[in-house]
């Protein structure tokens, strides 16, 4: 039994009229594309505020920098808060360095009080952290001169973090770490352990292709 379709003039305009929507749909969706990778591009080449910041950016995974500076750019352009980044890339040594540090009596974890959670500069051994591999940057806003670190901003500072896809320390139940933000691209640290052990990584930089 043959089957064929015929579509009466009401049927022809109804098959023009969703290739138009299809073609419409594609020619934005490209377009959509085309913008961001040239918005990543402009972020790139764009200095920031602060040049101290524009430095430790760029010890960040390749991959990681352009979000960085547009973090950074947008929060001063939109928000009117002059971030700056206090730490990037931490080698495996440093990691460690700071895990063994003893108790400085400083506020450490940063909420404001000095108690048993600040006994430790980390928490995080080697390894242990996006830090260590170029995914993670602490921020903290610069207001005359001085570092905020209790900070009535947090929210619109992680509101604007998230929006670019970082994920934020201040959502964390155990240890809230509000100053910090990671770019993870789905992987988790044991992942990315075994990628930097196994030798799939440039430098202290894991391929995450």
């Amino acid at each position: 039994m043959k089957f064929s379709f015929k579509p009466n003039k009401l049927g022809y305009a109804v098959i023009v009229i969703i290739v138009l929507i299809t073609a419409i749909v594609l020619f934005k969706k490209k377009n959509t594309v085309s913008q961001l990778i040239t918005k990543g591009i402009n972020y790139l080449k764009e200095k920031s505020w602060d040049v101290v910041s524009d430095q430790r950016i760029s010890t960040l995974h390749p991959l990681v920098i352009g979000k960085a500076k547009e973090f950074i750019i947008r929060a001063e352009k939109e928000l009117g808060i002059k971030l700056r980044v206090v730490s990037a890339l931490r080698s495996w040594a440093e990691q460690t360095a700071l895990f063994n540090q003893p108790f400085d009596g400083k506020d450490n974890d940063r909420d404001g009080k000095i108690d048993e959670a600040d006994e430790k500069v980390t928490n995080a051994k080697a390894g242990s952290s996006y830090h260590n591999f170029g995914l993670a940057l602490d921020v903290v806003e610069i207001k005359n001169g001085k570092a905020l670190w209790t900070n009535p901003n947090w929210s619109k500072i992680a509101a604007l973090g998230k929006s670019i896809g970082f994920e934020w320390g201040g959502d964390w139940k155990s240890f809230k770490d509000k100053p910090h933000f990671q770019y993870t691209f789905g992987k988790t640290l044991a992942q990315l352990r075994d990628l930097y052990q196994s030798g799939h990584r440039t430098g202290d930089y894991v391929n995450l292709a």
